[in-house]
């Protein structure tokens, strides 16, 4: 897992965070590392590449709550299991 620094939160609800590497989309965001809370999802990357803004698109208040008063939250690296093959041409 890797840390993100909060910056703050947009009217709209997301929150934008600080990253030294830039991240998938759509990547799951943490807010706490130990209890896997999960915060939100990688909407948008935008920036300098060396250390790229990130807007983040929550999932509920309580993780929200928590990583913005931490500062700080964290992204999971792990590949993401396909959900539903290829189904086209299959008899």
């Amino acid at each position: 897992m890797k840390r993100i620094e909060i910056l703050h939160e947009l009217p709209n609800g997301r929150i934008i965070g600080r990253a030294d590497y830039q991240p998938k989309l759509r990547s799951t965001v943490f807010a706490d590392r130990s209890r896997r809370r999960v915060l939100g999802k990688v909407y948008e990357v935008f920036g300098p590449v060396n250390k790229p803004y990130i807007s983040i698109i929550p999932t509920d208040k309580t993780g929200k709550r928590i990583a913005l008063r931490r500062g700080e939250a964290f992204i999971s690296e792990e590949k993401r299991r396909k959900r539903y093959s290829n189904r086209r041409g299959r008899r």
